[in-house]
């Protein structure tokens, strides 16, 4: 859980942008930045908190090298997706890295839904009580009532 709440998010963020037309660009700006801050973030926000929750045992136990594996990975995909675009200048190029994109979001989420559903009884994320979907749902609820409300009063 404190890898998870850790991370940095976006990548489902930019594949909204995509499908809805929204500013694609600085969607994938933001992922970019968030993802190379979080090389120092991600294992400083771990350090810290997994000391405080649980004490030394459990940071001894956390695999950093699967951890930084990850984030090279995510910085390098993020890397190849800037490159191809300032190089490849063609909307067939754009419409085909963009369905593909698409349908790899598509196949993340099933993926997702299917491993959160596998394993024990007291693991499968349907299994849970009310007050647990009330929990992971209020935060984005407020979050965007909150975003909602200050654009409004901002008139942006």
């Amino acid at each position: 859980l404190l890898v998870v709440t850790s991370s940095p998010g976006g990548s489902y963020s930019n594949w909204w942008c995509s499908l809805f037309n929204a500013d694609l660009a600085l969607s994938v700006t933001m992922t970019a930045i968030s993802t190379i801050l979080s090389t120092i973030f991600l294992p400083l926000n771990l350090l810290v908190w997994s000391r405080f929750s649980y004490g030394d045992d459990i940071i001894s136990n956390l695999d950093w090298t699967s951890l930084f594996i990850a984030l090279v990975i995510v910085i390098s995909a993020i890397a190849l997706g800037l490159f191809c675009s300032a190089r490849v200048h063609s909307h067939r190029f754009n419409m085909t890295a963009n369905s593909i994109g698409n349908i790899t979001g598509i196949a993340l989420v099933i993926f997702s839904s299917t491993m959160s559903n596998s394993g024990s009884e007291d693991t499968k994320i349907w299994s849970r009580d009310w007050d647990f979907y009330v929990g992971v749902m209020l935060p984005c609820l407020l979050g965007l009532a909150i975003a909602t409300a200050s654009s409004s009063l901002l008139q942006l």
